[in-house]
This record gives structure tokens, C-alpha cells and sequence, in this order.
């Protein structure tokens, strides 16, 4: 069955959350950066917000955090419009990119400023701070200066000091992106492990979509202060409703066409768009289509392109290859096996792939 979807953001039906946004809001003059945002995230979930640089996720967050007001809508946790509601009475835990250590402490002493401004007392302060140190892994290390420790360990603290405090819901913006690959992996998978330990309801503001996709139950996608679409890490990526998801999660090769009677005419390919007429574009995603030296025929069950290699790169587990076929540039991945021969450039191609991974969208 081919995957086809008319360009349109896709609703969200009002039902009831730990977490509710409702029609929220907010406006800077002219310029809308969060338009009319609904959503409802359960309680135990974490929710990532995934989008471009600008498209409003960070400002939602800030909102849902009290950092910034709405222009209208509203912020409902747990039955309790908190709209109105000042920051240090929400009941947030909040992470951000920046660790925000104060540099004169030391690591306990950071973990235990929240319980200090909530006049918690001493003994159970000292309990609870023992207790956070050592679900981020850092027993041993509380009488260290942030200076001391490395990026993960410094972004453990922030961590430990977020969940001190018990809140109702763990907000992070961006947390892990200053720390290097391999340390983003560890941290990714600390953070989904505890939120999960604890089943606290979270919100992970990225623009990686990796770590969308990977660690949370849930991934909401926006574009231009508008969700785009809401669902499983599966059903987003299988699964797109619009051109821009297909083509912003996970890489995307792009064929112009137009459509009519249900059947769109692409590079000599006629390709099913139930729905569709006028001009279409055509997507597969690279590691789905498939290159041959011997000459693949179109059929009932694949789609073939021929084509001419441009460029080969060889990644290590992946061998990549840009072919022009179809009036464009077409990218194929593949995952090496090792002693495979590398095609050059002008080496003349197949490229297929089968109809049910090819998307439909109307052209923007």
C-alpha cells in the first residue's frame, strides 16, 4: 500500500493529560512564535518537542515552565489551570543547555540550593540530596567544585538538582548538546533510564532527531510555531503526514511529479497518489532504495530508476552513494560487509525500491 498523505498539519483531539496545553499562544508584535498549540501528554511520558531552530519549541517550553507568558491558551496540569501560576510555584523541574552551576559550591551544595530556597528541613535535605547524587552516578563526588568534573558529569548535576526537588513534571531544553557524541549517547540513555525509574511526565525540547526518536514515548513535531504532527517514534518516522516531516525526520530523497487519476507521473515512473492531482513530490528515504550494477527492472513489485554514480563516500558501517537519475541527485545508503568494491564516478546504475516505501505529498 503506498504511504500517501495531502499536505495538511495534522489535529490533535482534546482528550485529557497529566499535562494539557490548550490553544496556547504566544505572539512578539506581528510575529506569531507558537500558534494555537494543543496537546496532551500522559502522566509517566516524556514528550519530545522536535523541530528546526525558530519553530517554537523552546518558547512552549518556556511557557509550560512559566519563564515566558502565554498571549492566550492555556497550561493545565493535573486538573489545575496553572496559566497565571508564577515559576517557583509550578512544581517544574527544569534542565537546560547551559549547566547553570553556581561555580563557588560544591556539587552537593548545587544540588541542594532548590531544597534550601523550599525551607526543606536539613536532615531530609541532606537525605534527598544523598539520594539524587547517586542516581546520576556520582557518590564520591560531592564535595567537587563544578570545575572538577567533566561536561557529563557537570550536566549529571543539573540533572540530579532538576529531580532533588521531586518535581511534578522534568522539563530539559536541549540538554545534551554540548557535550561531545559519545557522552550525548550516555546521557541520553541515563535520562530515559531514570525518568522511567521514577515515572515522571517529561518534556525534551531537540533538533536532534536521534534523541527524539531513540528515548521518548512521544515526539511532537513543529514548523513555524505550528505542530506538524504527534506520535510514536515509529509512527513519525513510517509514518509522516506531511512533506515537511518526511523530509526534517530522518534523510529524504525528493522527486518532482504531477499527479492525476490517482496515479503520479515521476521520472518515467508511474507511482499510486490516491487523492492527489496536480504537481506532487515524490519521496523515498535513501537506505530504502536499493543500487544495482545489472540492469533492475521496474515491476510490480519494485520502482527502478537507472541512473550515473556522482560520488561515493564510505563512512566505516555505511557506504553512501549520490547517483543523478530522474532529473535530480538521488542518495542511496547501504551498510558495509566489508571487501566490497567502491563504484566510481560515471559507473551507470539501478536504483529501486518498492512501492509501499515511496510517499506522496502535494507540492509546496
Amino acid at each position: 500500500m503506498i504511504r500517501t498523505a495531502p499536505e495538511e498539519t495534522a489535529g490533535l483531539k482534546q482528550g485529557e493529560g497529566f499535562l494539557s496545553l490548550r490553544g496556547l499562544t504566544r505572539r512578539y508584535g506581528d510575529f506569531v512564535a507558537v500558534d494555537d498549540f494543543n496537546l496532551d501528554v500522559p502522566k509517566g511520558e516524556l514528550v519530545a518537542f522536535l523541530g528546526p531552530s525558530g519553530c517554537g519549541k523552546t518558547t512552549s517550553l518556556r511557557m509550560i515552565a512559566g519563564l515566558a507568558p502565554s498571549t492566550s491558551g492555556h497550561i493545565v496540569v493535573n486538573g489545575r489551570d496553572i496559566t497565571g501560576v508564577p515559576p517557583y510555584q509550578r512544581d517544574m523541574g527544569l534542565v537546560f543547555q547551559s549547566y547553570a552551576l553556581f561555580p563557588h559550591m560544591d556539587i552537593a551544595k548545587n544540588v541542594a540550593f532548590g531544597l534550601e530556597m523550599r525551607k526543606v528541613p536539613k536532615a531530609e535535605a541532606a537525605e534527598r540530596v544523598r539520594e539524587a547524587i547517586a542516581m546520576v552516578r556520582l557518590t564520591g563526588k560531592e564535595h567537587h567544585r563544578p570545575a572538577q568534573l567533566s561536561g557529563g558529569q557537570q550536566q549529571r548535576v543539573a540533572l540530579a538538582r532538576a529531580l532533588v526537588v521531586r518535581p511534578s513534571i522534568l522539563l530539559l531544553d536541549e540538554p545534551l548538546s554540548n557535550l561531545d557524541a559519545k557522552l550525548r549517547d550516555e546521557m541520553r540513555n541515563e535520562i530515559r533510564d531514570i525518568q522511567k525509574r521514577l515515572g515522571i511526565t517529561a518534556v525534551f525540547v531537540t533538533h536532534d532527531q536521534m534523541e527524539a526518536l531513540t528515548i521518548c514515548d512521544k515526539v511532537v513535531v513543529m514548523n513555524h510555531g505550528k505542530l506538524e504532527q504527534m506520535g510514536t517514534p515509529h509512527e513519525i518516522y513510517e509514518h509522516p503526514k506531511t512533506a515537511f516531516v518526511a523530509g526534517f525526520v530522518g534523510r529524504i530523497n525528493r522527486l518532482a511529479g504531477k499527479a492525476s487519476g490517482g496515479v503520479a507521473e515521476v521520472a518515467g515512473l508511474k507511482v499510486a497518489a490516491p487523492g492527489f492531482n496536480g504537481p506532487v513530490e515524490v519521496m523515498v528515504r535513501p537506505h530504502r532504495v536499493s543500487l544495482s550494477t545489472d540492469g533492475v527492472q521496474a515491476d510490480g513489485e519494485r520502482h527502478a530508476l537507472p541512473g550515473t554514480v556522482t560520488r561515493a563516500t564510505f563512512a566505516g558501517d555505511i557506504l553512501e552513494y549520490e547517483v543523478e537519475a530522474g532529473g535530480t541527485i538521488m542518495k542511496t545508503e547501504a551498510a558495509t560487509r566489508g571487501g566490497e568494491a567502491v563504484l566510481a564516478p560515471g559507473t551507470p546504475v539501478t536504483l529501486s525500491w518498492r512501492p509501499q516505501d515511496t510517499y506522496v505529498y502535494a507540492a509546496s
